[in-house]
């Protein structure tokens, strides 16, 4: 018996059966089966909003609603599927969205048996507004085999569908986009809510504490992209793709820059921070600057060659000073000067000079890399950035830098451009300026 509380959940019901129905139109074989398509689809956007609006204006929510509304909202976010076999819209846009439905789904489900709730927010609604009108303009964009005589009153939609197929490519892949970045901007806002929410749950409802337990996460979460940054050059080192390996090894010191910055600021120090910075300097600037060592001494064939055993010993050395470097730093703690040179400088110079057209010769290699070892195991004192500028020349010297590094990183993964430019061996310049510093800089070394 029909009932006026299941009101809502019957226009639910018709989102799902007119998605039902417009794939049983698929494919669209005439201009007039798209015109169909787009009045359903646009029906069945309507209904989201009005079964919604039904259920609160007059007090007819309820459990099923809150289950059946967000599993119609996942099957009418399946329209896409036969908008990508017709090749309207690309896969990789099309497995963004899907992908965020699927995961805000777990996320529902995990905070369900922890007692939560995720509902809808505003970024949901923004996406939404979007993402319905962009997928009703695609259907706009099929190319029909067939165009057939359209009922008068249908003509219009007709002359829409004809004026939204006139539109430029670049404008329709814009809106594609506009739709992934909003996508995946709600799905962060619904990913930090979650966690905020289960924080302060685990925090018995204290907003500072939650606050701080939620800050330790961000300079973590920097390390271990420079952990990964690490284990992937590791790899692409050991395939002898020195270039991308050097590039990742730009990126993870990047990233190393701001970690432990990051964590003195939000003063969330933290012991396994700590301890897991170690381990992905260990892997970024002593394991892959080696293994480039290696591949780069031993070529162009490494398990063979007579420079093997060489190469072999000149990559230990490197990692054997990474190792003992680290190990100092983590009994001194932090200061305004390191004692001997930082890994990540060391690592830099090895990353370059293993890949550059100019110094990758062995007689090259091999002493600049045994002086940076050297170097990093010596007692030198050597400022930390953030002290190195307070010098004039390396103040003024800033901004080239950081814009060669940027550039040398961008070569190396992939930017060609820049390499007939040299900004890496430019980059290596300002590199061996800080080396010297010790010579013209005012230093005071950690006691």
């Amino acid at each position: 018996m029909f009932s006026e509380r299941n009101l809502p959940n019957l226009i639910t019901m018709s989102r799902i059966v007119a998605v039902i129905c417009i794939f049983l139109l698929v494919p669209f074989h005439s201009n007039l089966s798209i015109i169909w398509a787009v009045i359903l689809f646009s029906t069945a956007g309507f209904t989201d909003y009005l079964d919604g609006w039904i259920a609160r204006r007059y007090g007819l929510v309820s459990d099923m609603g809150k289950v059946l509304d967000p599993l119609a909202d996942k099957i009418l976010v399946l329209v896409f599927l036969p908008l990508l076999q017709m090749q309207v819209i690309h896969f990789f846009p099309v497995f963004i969205i899907f992908a965020r439905e699927f995961a805000i789904m777990a996320l529902r489900v995990v905070a369900a048996k922890h007692g939560q709730g995720v509902s809808a927010n505003l970024s949901g609604k923004i996406k939404t507004a979007i993402t319905l009108p962009v997928c009703g303009i695609l259907f706009g964009r099929i190319a029909v085999p067939h165009t057939v005589p359209i009922p008068t009153v249908l003509m219009p939609i007709e002359w829409l569908r004809q004026w939204v197929f006139s539109w430029p490519h670049w404008f329709i892949q814009a809106l594609i986009w506009i739709t992934v970045i909003v996508t995946i901007g709600s799905f962060i806002d619904y990913l930090w809510r979650f966690f905020w929410q289960r924080t302060l749950h685990k925090s018995k409802g204290d907003p500072k504490v939650a606050k701080r337990k939620i800050l330790i996460v961000l300079p973590n979460t920097i390390t271990v992209l420079n952990l990964i940054c690490g284990i992937l050059a590791t790899y692409h080192a050991a395939q002898n793709h020195l270039r991308i390996a050097a590039g990742l090894i730009l990126l993870g010191i990047y990233l190393d820059a701001f970690d432990g910055r990051l964590a003195r600021k939000l003063d969330v120090h933290s012991r396994f921070g700590a301890r897991m910075d170690s381990q992905a300097d260990y892997v970024s600037f002593g394991i892959a600057p080696a293994i480039m060592l290696y591949f780069a001494l031993a070529h162009p064939h490494p398990l063979t060659s007579s420079a093997s055993v060489g190469a072999l010993v000149i990559a230990l050395a490197h990692y054997a000073a990474v190792h003992f470097r680290l190990r100092r730093f983590n009994k001194s703690g932090h200061s305004d000067y390191f004692e001997g040179l930082p890994s990540p400088t060391g690592a830099a110079i090895i990353a370059i000079i293993c890949t550059s057209a100019y110094l990758s010769s062995p007689t090259l290699v091999i002493p600049i890399s045994l002086v940076v070892s050297g170097l990093m195991i010596s007692t030198i004192p050597y400022p930390h950035l953030s002290k190195a500028m307070e010098h004039p020349l390396l103040r003024r010297l800033k901004l080239p830098a950081l814009a060669c590094f940027l550039l040398s990183m961008a070569a190396f993964l992939g930017a060609r451009q820049w390499i007939q430019w040299n900004v890496a061996e430019l980059f290596l310049g300002f590199v061996f300026i800080y080396l010297l510093f010790p010579l013209f800089g005012k230093t005071h070394a950690k006691t």
